[in-house]
């Protein structure tokens, strides 16, 4: 009989500090560790906030530096999944900002889905699944029949296969109501499982958004919260590539704390707070 894995033991914090300063010659050494040991590429991600993150991400889990947390990855696969989270960012939720969800459906979506005969829909960095499974519930609340395609995408391997279950824990259904809870999900043992109305809609994909072709077109674009540590010249190529991939008429969706400085540059227009439209 298999042993069973062990509870992972308290980490006892080290008495020193992460390291803060950026130090170059280290940091492309992390850099090159990475893209052999996880796949992700940082060369287009700001280094200085990246060095922050990963030296305190060490820290936490008692090594001193980015080298020790490389090295106790490489034989680690619990280590090695949660460095991929940290640097991925998997943080997000259902309906996460209402109010901007609530703008989407009022100026967009609604007119789309009860306007066309289908409507395409890409999340770009699902992570969990929040966002996609939110869209779902979305557009089958305004139009139960119009064709819907969601394209949900992530860097995270692993996230995926989990997004893909539509499994929650009551912690995680926070942002559902009653009433969609009980019109969308069916209850397992202690959890919460989308019902196949929603699953149907969605097709999971891996993506690099920095490195792999993009599909198109799409009449809405969400990529919320997830390119707050690239750089400024990869954020540019990023999003004129979104509105390569965006029908004309089409919006990009982005986080509450999110803008495009220069959003002529890149051909779209601002409509709004958050939203960005392809002339």
């Amino acid at each position: 009989m298999e042993t069973p894995p062990r509870p992972e033991q308290p980490v006892t914090l080290p008495t020193f500090a992460p390291v803060l300063e950026l130090d170059p010659v280290a940091y492309d050494r992390m850099a090159s560790d990475v893209r052999s040991l996880l796949g992700i590429d940082l060369a287009q991600y700001k280094p200085a906030q990246v060095w922050r993150r990963v030296n305190g991400f060490a820290t936490a889990r008692g090594l001193p530096n980015a080298d020790a947390l490389v090295a106790r990855a490489r034989q680690d696969p619990s280590l090695r999944q949660a460095f991929v989270d940290m640097l991925t960012i998997n943080v997000s939720e259902f309906f996460r900002n209402p109010e901007a969800w609530d703008v989407l459906v009022a100026q967009y979506l609604k007119l789309m889905l009860l306007g066309q005969l289908s409507v395409r829909i890409w999340s770009a960095g699902c992570s969990l699944g929040f966002e996609p499974f939110t869209i779902a519930m979305l557009s089958r609340e305004i139009a139960p029949h119009t064709p819907v395609y969601i394209l949900a995408t992530d860097l995270d391997e692993t996230v995926l296969a989990r997004a893909r279950k539509g499994v929650y824990a009551e912690a995680q259904m926070a942002g559902v109501s009653p009433a969609r809870r009980a019109r969308f999900f069916r209850r397992v043992d202690n959890s919460w499982e989308a019902k196949p109305e929603l699953q149907a809609l969605i097709t999971w994909r891996r993506h690099d958004l920095l490195r792999d072709p993009y599909e198109k077109p799409f009449d809405i674009i969400c990529c919320r919260n997830v390119v707050i540590y690239f750089t400024e010249p990869a954020k540019v190529e990023l999003y004129n590539r979104f509105r390569e991939s965006l029908r004309p008429g089409g919006v990009l969706f982005l986080g509450a704390t999110e803008s495009i400085p220069n959003v002529r540059a890149v051909g779209l227009v601002p409509s709004g707070l958050t939203f960005y439209n392809r002339p």
